[in-house]
């Protein structure tokens, strides 16, 4: 996907992709320079790491002392239908 840098240094993040992540307003996102690329990733609370299995489903790994709820498993669900 191409995007285009302005005179002020922005980037918009096109709408299905902010769409797909549930990006909004006020989403906090780590920068991260990689050789020669820019990695973006959105900024989670302790606890709610989201991560992704080889063949792609994500997951939410087990941590000593969380539990991961019904309403945790609904939002990561309304994510990914978007």
């Amino acid at each position: 996907m191409m995007v285009t840098i302005d005179k002020a240094g922005r980037v918009v993040i096109p709408k299905g992709a902010r769409d797909r992540l549930d990006l909004v307003p006020g989403t906090q996102l780590e920068l991260e320079v990689l050789h020669d690329a820019i990695q973006l990733a959105r900024r989670r609370e302790p606890g709610r790491q989201l991560a992704w299995a080889e063949d792609g489903r994500p997951y939410f790994p087990a941590r000593p002392g969380h539990v991961t709820t019904d309403a945790d498993v609904q939002h990561l669900r309304d994510v990914l239908q978007r």
